[in-house]
């Protein structure tokens, strides 16, 4: 049976900029003036990477923001699980009723792969209605490096007495070339889908195993996982 894991925002679902927004307030609080985070990429990426990267980006040395990350990411959860609401949440199409399907037809609990720190991750989850799906996963607050995320999730997987979980039997579901560069790392599977700020025609370019332009279409996605399920492990 495959494993599944699944990156959160752009594919599960929408905060309505919360998270950016939360980033942005409690930096400024920490460094005490306003931080530049326009020239900073967020989609796809860790939390921790993100930050560090605005506090340079707002004049902080490498060295000032290394000693800065740990409290400015503890003060941004905090605040994050306090803020976020069901209002700000939108379930993106298909998500409710793939993850049925899929938890159906395979018996297996779905995992995460998610740059979120693991609290601000099961918050957004839990507003939008989502956190039962999943059981485990692997998070930001795990490592800042994208690409060693899959594999901790896997090992987590197997922790869940799941011990059959094989990198060619693992298929990683996201919106950005994030998600198909960690996915190829360890050598899985990815269905990249179009409904974050990633275009359809970007993604392409990066050769995922099966591009979308969203999560509705269930019967090739159950498709595609019947395939990756009928490999011989190694």
């Amino acid at each position: 049976m495959p494993l599944l894991l699944f990156d959160i925002d752009g594919t599960l679902l929408t905060s309505d900029g919360v998270g950016r927004r939360t980033i942005r307030e409690t930096l400024e609080g920490i460094i005490g003036r306003p931080v530049t985070s326009e020239t900073v990429s967020f989609s796809g990426r860790t939390d921790p990477a993100i930050m560090r990267d605005v506090l340079i980006e707002s004049g902080c040395s490498r060295e000032e923001a290394e000693e800065l990350l740990p409290s400015c990411l503890d003060a941004f959860a905090e605040i994050f699980c306090d803020r976020i609401a069901p209002r700000h949440m939108t379930v993106l199409p298909g998500v409710h009723a793939l993850l049925d399907t899929v938890t159906t037809r395979y018996g297996l609990p779905l995992g995460l792969v998610t740059g979120n720190l693991e609290r601000t991750a099961f918050a957004k989850l839990g507003a939008a209605g989502l956190d039962g799906y999943f059981a485990f996963g692997a998070y930001g607050s795990d490592h800042e490096d994208r690409n060693l995320l899959p594999g901790v999730a896997m090992d987590r997987a197997r922790a869940h007495g799941h011990h059959s979980v094989r990198a060619e039997r693992t298929v990683v579901i996201g919106d950005t070339e994030h998600d198909i560069t960690c996915s190829r790392y360890i050598g899985a599977s990815v269905v990249a889908v179009s409904t974050g700020k990633v275009s359809f025609e970007e993604l392409e370019s990066h050769a995922p195993d099966l591009l979308l332009a969203h999560l509705e279409d269930h019967d090739v996605i159950v498709s595609f996982l019947d395939e990756v399920a009928a490999r011989p492990a190694d």
